[in-house]
Protein backbone atom coordinates (compact mmCIF):
# COMPACT_ATOMS: atom_id res chain seq x y z
CA UNK A 1 0.00 0.00 0.00
CA UNK A 2 2.85 2.38 0.75
CA UNK A 3 3.31 5.43 2.96
CA UNK A 4 0.36 6.47 5.15
CA UNK A 5 -0.16 9.41 7.48
CA UNK A 6 -2.94 9.69 10.03
CA UNK A 7 -4.20 10.40 13.52
CA UNK A 8 -4.46 7.36 15.79
CA UNK A 9 -8.02 6.57 16.87
CA UNK A 10 -7.15 3.72 19.27
CA UNK A 11 -4.32 1.30 20.05
CA UNK A 12 -3.87 -1.98 21.90
CA UNK A 13 -1.26 -3.15 24.36
CA UNK A 14 1.29 -5.77 23.31
CA UNK A 15 -0.41 -9.05 22.41
CA UNK A 16 0.93 -12.44 21.38
CA UNK A 17 -0.77 -14.42 18.62
CA UNK A 18 0.61 -17.53 16.92
CA UNK A 19 3.96 -16.97 18.60
CA UNK A 20 4.32 -13.38 17.34
CA UNK A 21 4.13 -10.26 19.49
CA UNK A 22 2.41 -7.20 18.11
CA UNK A 23 0.49 -4.03 18.84
CA UNK A 24 -2.54 -3.01 16.84
CA UNK A 25 -4.02 0.38 16.10
CA UNK A 26 -6.59 2.17 13.99
CA UNK A 27 -6.21 5.47 12.18
CA UNK A 28 -9.13 7.91 11.95
CA UNK A 29 -11.08 7.49 8.74
CA UNK A 30 -9.91 3.89 8.21
CA UNK A 31 -11.83 0.79 9.31
CA UNK A 32 -8.95 -1.71 9.22
CA UNK A 33 -6.72 -2.56 12.15
CA UNK A 34 -3.00 -2.17 11.47
CA UNK A 35 -0.33 -4.30 13.16
CA UNK A 36 3.26 -3.74 14.18
CA UNK A 37 5.20 -6.96 14.87
CA UNK A 38 8.48 -7.27 16.73
CA UNK A 39 10.30 -8.05 19.93
CA UNK A 40 8.72 -6.83 23.17
CA UNK A 41 11.42 -4.21 23.85
CA UNK A 42 11.02 -2.65 20.39
CA UNK A 43 7.22 -2.74 20.70
CA UNK A 44 7.40 -0.98 24.08
CA UNK A 45 9.38 1.82 22.42
CA UNK A 46 6.92 1.94 19.54
CA UNK A 47 4.00 2.29 21.97
CA UNK A 48 5.43 5.66 23.06
CA UNK A 49 4.58 6.91 19.57
CA UNK A 50 1.52 4.80 18.74
CA UNK A 51 -0.98 6.47 21.12
CA UNK A 52 -4.45 7.86 20.69
CA UNK A 53 -4.42 11.34 19.20
CA UNK A 54 -0.85 11.21 17.90
CA UNK A 55 -0.39 11.88 14.19
CA UNK A 56 2.08 9.44 12.67
CA UNK A 57 3.41 8.36 9.30
CA UNK A 58 4.26 4.76 8.51
CA UNK A 59 4.71 2.20 5.75
CA UNK A 60 1.99 -0.44 5.43
CA UNK A 61 1.88 -3.58 3.27
CA UNK A 62 -1.08 -5.47 1.76
CA UNK A 63 -1.54 -7.45 5.00
CA UNK A 64 -1.89 -4.25 7.11
CA UNK A 65 1.52 -4.86 8.68
CA UNK A 66 3.31 -1.65 9.60
CA UNK A 67 6.96 -0.55 9.58
CA UNK A 68 8.94 2.71 9.82
CA UNK A 69 6.63 4.55 12.23
CA UNK A 70 7.43 8.26 12.66
CA UNK A 71 5.76 10.73 15.01
CA UNK A 72 4.54 13.82 13.15
CA UNK A 73 2.48 15.52 15.86
CA UNK A 74 1.92 14.57 19.49
CA UNK A 75 -1.63 14.44 20.85
CA UNK A 76 -2.99 17.48 22.61
CA UNK A 77 -2.82 17.17 26.40
CA UNK A 78 -6.52 16.33 26.86
CA UNK A 79 -6.27 13.48 24.32
CA UNK A 80 -3.14 12.01 25.90
CA UNK A 81 -4.51 9.29 28.23
CA UNK A 82 -5.25 5.62 28.49
CA UNK A 83 -8.13 5.44 26.11
CA UNK A 84 -9.43 1.94 25.64
CA UNK A 85 -9.69 -1.60 26.78
CA UNK A 86 -10.00 -4.70 24.72
CA UNK A 87 -11.80 -7.99 25.28
CA UNK A 88 -8.67 -9.89 26.26
CA UNK A 89 -7.63 -7.35 28.91
CA UNK A 90 -11.13 -7.24 30.40
CA UNK A 91 -11.31 -11.02 30.58
CA UNK A 92 -7.82 -11.22 32.11
CA UNK A 93 -8.74 -8.61 34.74
CA UNK A 94 -11.91 -10.48 35.72
CA UNK A 95 -9.89 -13.72 36.14
CA UNK A 96 -7.03 -11.99 38.02
CA UNK A 97 -9.41 -10.43 40.52
CA UNK A 98 -10.94 -13.84 41.11
CA UNK A 99 -14.35 -12.38 40.38
CA UNK A 100 -15.39 -14.25 37.27
CA UNK A 101 -17.65 -17.19 37.96
CA UNK A 102 -19.60 -17.62 34.74
CA UNK A 103 -20.36 -16.00 31.37
CA UNK A 104 -23.58 -16.81 29.51
CA UNK A 105 -24.74 -15.50 26.14
CA UNK A 106 -28.05 -15.59 24.34
CA UNK A 107 -28.85 -14.69 20.74
CA UNK A 108 -31.78 -12.28 21.18
CA UNK A 109 -32.40 -11.28 17.55
CA UNK A 110 -30.93 -12.37 14.24
CA UNK A 111 -31.68 -11.54 10.62
CA UNK A 112 -29.70 -13.65 8.17
CA UNK A 113 -30.60 -11.60 5.07
CA UNK A 114 -29.66 -8.27 6.66
CA UNK A 115 -26.75 -9.85 8.54
CA UNK A 116 -27.81 -8.39 11.87
CA UNK A 117 -27.39 -9.95 15.32
CA UNK A 118 -28.24 -8.86 18.86
CA UNK A 119 -26.76 -10.83 21.76
CA UNK A 120 -27.28 -10.58 25.52
CA UNK A 121 -24.37 -11.48 27.80
CA UNK A 122 -24.62 -12.27 31.48
CA UNK A 123 -21.51 -12.17 33.65
CA UNK A 124 -21.82 -13.68 37.12
CA UNK A 125 -19.18 -12.74 39.68
CA UNK A 126 -18.18 -14.72 42.74
CA UNK A 127 -17.84 -13.73 46.37
CA UNK A 128 -14.23 -13.20 47.49
CA UNK A 129 -14.96 -15.16 50.65
CA UNK A 130 -16.56 -18.08 48.84
CA UNK A 131 -15.58 -18.40 45.14
CA UNK A 132 -18.36 -20.96 44.61
CA UNK A 133 -21.09 -18.53 45.69
CA UNK A 134 -22.47 -16.10 43.12
CA UNK A 135 -22.62 -12.55 44.36
CA UNK A 136 -23.53 -10.20 41.49
CA UNK A 137 -24.88 -10.46 37.97
CA UNK A 138 -24.17 -8.02 35.14
CA UNK A 139 -26.07 -8.07 31.85
CA UNK A 140 -25.33 -6.20 28.65
CA UNK A 141 -26.27 -6.31 24.97
CA UNK A 142 -24.14 -6.13 21.86
CA UNK A 143 -25.15 -5.80 18.24
CA UNK A 144 -23.38 -6.21 14.94
CA UNK A 145 -24.53 -5.18 11.48
CA UNK A 146 -22.93 -4.73 8.09
CA UNK A 147 -22.73 -1.00 8.85
CA UNK A 148 -20.99 -1.18 12.23
CA UNK A 149 -18.33 -3.81 11.50
CA UNK A 150 -15.19 -3.68 9.40
CA UNK A 151 -14.70 -5.61 6.18
CA UNK A 152 -12.80 -8.44 7.87
CA UNK A 153 -15.52 -8.88 10.53
CA UNK A 154 -18.68 -8.59 8.39
CA UNK A 155 -19.00 -12.33 7.82
CA UNK A 156 -18.48 -12.99 11.55
CA UNK A 157 -21.21 -10.59 12.70
CA UNK A 158 -22.81 -13.02 15.18
CA UNK A 159 -19.51 -13.60 16.97
CA UNK A 160 -18.82 -9.86 16.99
CA UNK A 161 -22.23 -9.16 18.56
CA UNK A 162 -21.44 -11.74 21.24
CA UNK A 163 -17.96 -10.32 21.87
CA UNK A 164 -19.38 -6.80 22.17
CA UNK A 165 -22.01 -7.96 24.66
CA UNK A 166 -19.47 -9.83 26.80
CA UNK A 167 -17.06 -6.86 26.69
CA UNK A 168 -19.75 -4.49 28.00
CA UNK A 169 -20.79 -6.90 30.77
CA UNK A 170 -17.13 -7.46 31.75
CA UNK A 171 -16.55 -3.69 31.86
CA UNK A 172 -19.36 -3.35 34.37
CA UNK A 173 -18.27 -6.40 36.37
CA UNK A 174 -14.71 -5.03 36.66
CA UNK A 175 -15.89 -1.45 37.33
CA UNK A 176 -14.27 -0.16 34.17
CA UNK A 177 -15.80 2.76 32.27
CA UNK A 178 -13.33 2.75 29.39
CA UNK A 179 -14.81 1.64 26.09
CA UNK A 180 -13.57 -1.65 24.69
CA UNK A 181 -12.19 -1.56 21.15
CA UNK A 182 -14.61 -4.32 20.16
CA UNK A 183 -17.55 -2.02 20.98
CA UNK A 184 -16.52 0.53 18.35
CA UNK A 185 -18.00 0.63 14.89
CA UNK A 186 -15.71 -0.88 12.28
Amino acid sequence: MGKVEGKIKCATQIKEFNGKKSIGFQVEGKADWLNIYGEEEALNECMKVVKKGNVISFDVDDHNDVANVTLIEEAKQEEHHDDMNNFEDLLDKAHEEGKLMEIRTELIDHNFEQKYALVKATVITASKDDPTAPIRTFEAHGDATQENTGDMIKKHYIRMAETRAISRALRWATNNAKVATEELEN
